[in-house]
């Protein structure tokens, strides 16, 4: 059976910058669920953040570029889908803003999840915790009970 997650910028942040204090966990989600056939979602502005997000923190053009290319096959392989920004879920994430005092990209990943009825993974803790009511949130502390590893489902006949 597969499963589907609306996966956070700062998973991929964590998973691509050695220094984060969520590089193991942000490792282990990104081969777990990239690697997989689950069904991955994402705002099509998360890759701008990420990009953004390593050059600001490495300093580190070629890494950034690296980083962009590196999303870019996840979304050509279909492992990584893109949902876009439209006039509806900038209205529902608004509400979300208002009602859940979220940042604007937080917002529209969260509306995300909602709408597709899936889990959020997460290494925003607070972001979890503020929108628990609408979302489940899969985070840097449940991840061990909620994503069963590659190796684990691959054991199992």
């Amino acid at each position: 059976m597969l499963d589907s997650y609306v996966l956070d910028s700062s998973v991929l942040v964590a998973s691509l910058i050695p220094s984060d204090k969520y590089y193991k966990e942000g490792t282990i989600v990104v081969k777990r669920l990239l690697g997989s056939d689950d069904v991955v979602y994402a705002s099509a502005i998360a890759p701008v953040e990420v990009c953004a997000a390593v050059a600001r923190r490495t300093k580190d053009k070629v890494s950034a570029r690296e980083t962009m290319v590196q999303i870019a096959k996840w979304i050509s392989l279909g492992r990584l889908h893109m949902l876009y920004l439209n006039a509806g879920r900038m209205r529902r994430a608004q509400k979300i803003a208002i009602e859940y005092y979220v940042r604007g990209m937080d917002a529209i990943i969260v509306q995300i999840a909602e709408e597709m009825k899936i889990p959020l993974v997460t290494f925003d803790q607070p972001l979890a915790e503020r929108i628990s009511s609408i979302v489940k949130a899969i985070t840097q502390d449940n991840l061990a009970e909620e994503i069963t590893p590659l190796e684990e489902e691959e054991s199992h006949p």
